[in-house]
C-alpha cells in the first residue's frame, strides 16, 4: 500500500484523527496533566507544523527526544499532583522545561549535523580507497615492468 494510493491517505487521515482523539480523551481525563504537557512538548507541536521535509523526519526526532525527556517529570507530576495548579507548578518550572526543551533542540541539532558528518566520513572512505588502489596499481606496474600511460 503506498502513501500516494486512496487507500493510504484514508489511513493516513484515520491515524491522524485517532491520535485527535486521543489527545482529546487526555484533556477530558486529566486535565491537569494534560496543559503542562502540552506546554512541555510545544517545540515538537510547532516542529510537525512547520517540517517540511518529507515525512517529516525532523518533527519526529524532535517529539522523540522531547517524548523521552517528558517521561520522569510526567510520572512525578502524575503521582504528586493535586490539581492543576500543583502540577503547573511542577511541570512548568524552569529546570524541567530546559530539560525537556533542551532534547528537542539536540534532536534539531542531530537531524542537521548527522548528515554532514556522515558525508565527511564517507568522503573521507573514498579518498582513502582511491589512495590505496593507487598505491596497489604503482606497485603492480613496478613489479611486472609496466609503465605507466597517460590518461588523455
Amino acid at each position: 500500500m503506498s502513501a500516494g494510493s486512496k487507500l493510504g491517505r484514508g489511513l493516513t487521515g484515520l491515524i491522524v484523527l485517532m491520535l485527535a482523539l486521543a489527545g482529546g480523551g487526555l484533556i477530558a481525563l486529566s486535565p491537569d496533566i494534560a496543559l503542562p504537557l502540552a506546554l512541555l512538548l510545544l517545540p515538537g507541536l510547532v516542529a510537525l507544523v512547520v517540517d517540511r521535509t518529507p515525512s517529516c523526519g525532523v518533527a519526529r526526532a524532535i517529539v522523540l527526544f522531547q517524548g523521552a525527556a517528558c517521561v520522569h517529570p510526567v510520572m512525578d507530576a502524575w503521582y504528586r499532583c493535586a490539581g492543576i495548579d500543583g502540577c503547573m507548578s511542577y511541570l512548568a518550572e524552569w529546570p524541567t522545561v530546559l530539560r525537556v526543551w533542551l532534547a528537542a533542540a539536540a534532536a534539531w541539532v542531530m537531524s542537521q549535523i548527522l548528515p554532514m558528518g556522515l558525508k565527511v566520513l564517507e568522503d573521507y572512505r573514498l579518498g582513502h580507497r582511491r589512495s590505496m588502489l593507487i598505491a596497489k596499481r604503482e606497485s603492480l606496474s613496478t613489479e611486472w615492468g609496466l609503465e605507466d600511460q597517460p590518461r588523455g
